[in-house]
């Protein structure tokens, strides 16, 4: 959602003082949705040769698991995602099934026979922490006497520029390797609150 507001105080033989006084504008944008979808992987040394679907050996490749066997918790609040294995307590092995390849001893670029196993879940089937964000500008004009050149539509103009001005911590970088420790945590967050100031001459 999002509004702006811009007043008016002072009409008609007043309108000096509306020069003055006047010309305040308050805009603000609020953000809130369920969190950011992510995908759980497995790490492997297994990487996909396009052209035939096998593995060679080359440079590590992250898998979709074999299969999801249930039992998540369904929590999307901050304490979740700070904790570990929040929604997985049980550590993420004990919901998803790895998926099997060949593991591949060949000299790149020769590839090894054998596929990985077809996924069981599909990409972003997990959702991670709730988003909450209010920007928020605040600005004031000051009209200018009618001068030479500039004309009588000139005024200087404050402008403050908050973003998450209430200070939200937002969390992002899910660990998503089904074997860590620390998978389905958080591991870092977006900005907290900043606030810019500007100037500015209009004519």
């Amino acid at each position: 959602m999002y509004g702006i507001y811009s007043p008016t105080l002072f009409h008609g033989e007043r309108g000096w003082l509306e020069k003055v006084a006047g010309g305040w504008s308050f805009s603000g944008i609020f953000n809130a949705h369920s969190g950011f979808p992510w995908t759980p992987v497995f790490n492997s040394t297994c990487n996909l040769i396009y052209s035939n679907g096998s593995c060679s050996n080359g440079s590590n490749s992250q898998l979709l698991p074999a299969a999801y066997l249930g039992g998540a918790k369904q929590s999307y609040t901050n304490y979740t995602f700070l904790s570990q294995n929040g929604n997985f307590p049980n550590g993420g092995s004990a919901y998803f099934t790895a998926p099997t390849f060949t593991s591949c001893a060949a000299v790149f670029p020769a590839t090894c026979p054998g596929t990985p196993q077809a996924p069981g879940i599909g990409r972003n089937s997990f959702r991670g922490p709730r988003y909450f964000d209010v920007d928020f500008t605040l600005s004031k004009s000051f009209g200018l006497p009618t001068l030479p050149v500039v004309g009588e539509g000139a005024k200087i103009e404050f402008r403050m520029n908050a973003y998450n001005l209430l200070n939200s911590l937002n969390l992002n970088n899910m660990d998503n390797v089904v074997t860590d420790p620390h998978f389905g945590q958080a591991t870092g967050a977006l900005g907290s609150r900043t606030v810019e100031m500007q100037a500015r001459f209009n004519f």
